[in-house]
């Protein structure tokens, strides 16, 4: 019998428009399994250490996700911007 999964929901600094808080819950999600995935996958002893099981990590990614992406919301686009021209830039050296 499997845990069911839950994403960690931390309250918002700041609220973005219904857009921003649809990407974001996306991003939550996406994230939090794949690197929990990745960390079972190849990490098992890190894994084993840090969390009971997969949704006890999926919820402890998601909660730090949350806090991540919260501190971009006031200026993500120009923070996304920002990083795909530094990107773009290095891409080119």
């Amino acid at each position: 019998m499997s845990a069911e999964i839950r994403l960690a929901h931390v309250p918002d600094a700041v609220t973005g428009s219904e857009l921003v808080e649809s990407i974001e819950e996306t991003y939550k999600a996406k994230m939090a399994m794949r690197v929990c995935s990745f960390l079972q996958a190849n990490f098992p002893d890190v894994f084993r250490v840090n969390f009971r099981d997969l949704a006890d990590c999926v919820y402890k990614v998601s909660a730090g996700a949350d806090v991540g992406f919260d501190k971009w919301k006031q200026n993500y686009p120009q923070g996304v911007a920002a990083w795909a021209t530094a990107a773009a830039a290095r891409a080119r050296s």
